[in-house]
């Protein structure tokens, strides 16, 4: 079984989740005043239950982590994940005190 891979498309502003040859979902973003936004996790239907969004919302959020920037979860899915995995709490911007 290969292993899902993911990777950083700045160009179209998204992470995505590669499975194979095919695209398993994306992660859509947009940087505003020095914060990384999450506005969107799409994983389409043949792809889900493989852990794709979990996969996604690791690496972008692992990725701020790496470059010290702080985000804002506009996606729900990002905004859940976050809450279901405190480690990355830290990482939101104008921190609510969740």
């Amino acid at each position: 079984m290969n292993e899902a891979s993911v990777i950083d498309n700045p160009q179209r502003h998204r992470y995505e989740v590669h499975d194979g040859s095919q695209l398993g979902g994306i992660l859509r973003y947009e940087d505003r005043n020095g914060v990384r936004v999450f506005t969107h996790t799409e994983v389409p239907a043949e792809h889900e239950g493989k852990g794709h969004g979990s996969k996604l919302a690791r690496a972008g959020l692992d990725d701020m982590r790496r470059v010290g920037r702080k985000v804002v979860a506009e996606c729900s899915f990002i905004d859940s994940y976050i809450d279901r995995h405190p480690e990355y709490a830290d990482l939101r911007a104008g921190d609510t005190g969740r």
